[in-house]
């Protein structure tokens, strides 16, 4: 029998206490189990312990009866979602119809085989843990969305603002007028992708952040006055980074359903990518020493894409969580069959209990930084997703002394096809 929870916890409520130790032998292999004789003993309990997994409550007792106990829990909203399994001799269909209207989850029906009764405890607590699990990804998916939608707030509010300061520069000239025209049709058409933000998990996302991008770049070409272009620079920067966020919830949507993150292989060179990652990197980060150390046969078979953004996840990582007097090191080293990534920084050591959930989604190392950068804590999810799509393994080992280090292994070429 396999339980979702390792071992759960069980309340039985019986006045026998014969029916008591059969109870208990049959399931203490598999659950904790604590015993009461008096229903208003059991409510009590509740008031000041943990919640059990699963209530098992015999129909017949003195004073308070399994049904009166079961219709308590319902009715108070602290423990109405709580399992209940009835035990009871009554098996009429007028019984049965009573306990489910009770709010009984499931029956047992005396007398019962042992068997029967651990199976139906576990199918409780395995259907309990999975609308648990299903509640906590809707909030999960809430979160996300909502913290996107901020990004893009932000970002258009700055797009209406420069648009009315183009709008004033660029009134003498018809051709300008025309495209201020254009940008302003186009900002109407984001207003209304902005309503149906959360219902779109889609790529449909991209298209509007892709025309900011496009326009502002078109115009900061255009304009020269400074000011101007600061503001046009921001707008750049923002969408940038909204559709960082958007390709991030895609990958996690993706790998979450359990299709996987696509790759398309061809022949590549690693330490090219690597070099010119670490280009883009020195160049918006100019007041940062980035070392980069190659050996070996770089090519292989990966897709350069996704490579490229595991390698620029890395070093941006790398770069947000060591201080600036420090340097980053990037090294690339090729094996007879692999080749190896290593992304190295000197900022504080990760925390030992995060460090086994590092690459699992919205895990950070430090959240103020995160938040600051405007990260929403998928990167290194995607990272671990993109090399497993590669049939490859992602580590990390982080001290005070010697800093943090990932280290990506790919296989040079796909592995075989079995037969």
């Amino acid at each position: 029998m396999v339980s979702l929870v390792p071992t759960p916890t069980l309340w039985l409520l019986d006045d026998s206490p014969t029916e008591a130790d059969f109870i208990r032998a049959a399931l203490s292999p598999t659950c904790r189990l604590d015993s009461f004789t008096d229903g208003a003993v059991l409510l009590e309990a509740l008031s000041h312990q943990a919640h059990p997994d699963v209530v098992v409550l015999d129909w017949e007792m003195p004073g308070l009866s399994g049904i009166e106990v079961c219709e308590y829990l319902r009715s108070n909203p602290v423990t109405a979602a709580l399992p209940v399994l009835l035990l009871t001799s009554h098996q009429t269909a007028e019984d049965v119809m009573r306990g489910m209207e009770a709010g009984a989850n499931d029956y047992v029906f005396k007398p019962f085989r042992p068997l029967e009764l651990v199976a139906r405890v576990h199918a409780l607590v395995r259907r309990d843990t999975l609308r648990k699990r299903a509640l906590a990804d809707e909030h999960s998916r809430r979160v996300l969305a909502e913290d996107a939608l901020v990004v893009v707030q932000a970002a258009e509010e700055r797009a209406w603002r420069a648009e009315a300061e183009r709008a004033h520069l660029l009134e003498r000239e018809q051709q300008a007028r025309r495209e201020v025209e254009v940008l302003a049709a186009e900002t109407r058409q984001h207003a209304e992708f902005e309503r149906q933000l959360l219902g779109i998990v889609s790529h449909d996302l991209r298209n509007p952040l892709s025309a900011i991008t496009l326009t502002a770049s078109a115009l900061k070409r255009q304009i020269a006055d400074e000011r101007h272009q600061r503001g046009i620079q921001r707008i750049l920067l923002s969408a940038d980074r909204a559709i960082r966020m958007v390709r991030d919830l895609l990958d996690f949507t993706r790998a979450r359903q359990g299709v996987g993150i696509a790759v398309q292989r061809k022949v590549t060179d690693l330490h090219e990518l690597v070099r010119a990652a670490v280009d883009e990197a020195r160049a918006s980060r100019p007041d940062r020493s980035i070392e980069v150390v190659q050996s070996g046969d770089g090519v292989g078979s990966w897709d350069p894409n996704r490579l490229e953004q595991v390698i620029a996840n890395l070093i941006g990582n790398a770069l947000q969580y060591s201080p600036p007097p420090t340097g980053v090191r990037v090294e690339t080293h090729g094996e007879e069959d692999a080749l190896v990534l290593k992304v190295h920084n000197l900022g504080p050591p990760i925390s030992a209990d995060l460090l086994p959930r590092i690459f699992e989604p919205m895990e950070r190392g430090t959240e103020s930084v995160d938040r600051a950068g405007g990260s929403i804590g998928l990167g290194l999810y995607i990272v671990r997703h993109i090399v497993l799509a590669h049939a490859g393994t992602v580590s990390i080992e982080s001290t005070a002394p010697e800093g943090t280090t990932f280290t990506v292994r790919l296989p040079r070429h796909p592995p075989a096809s079995p037969d």
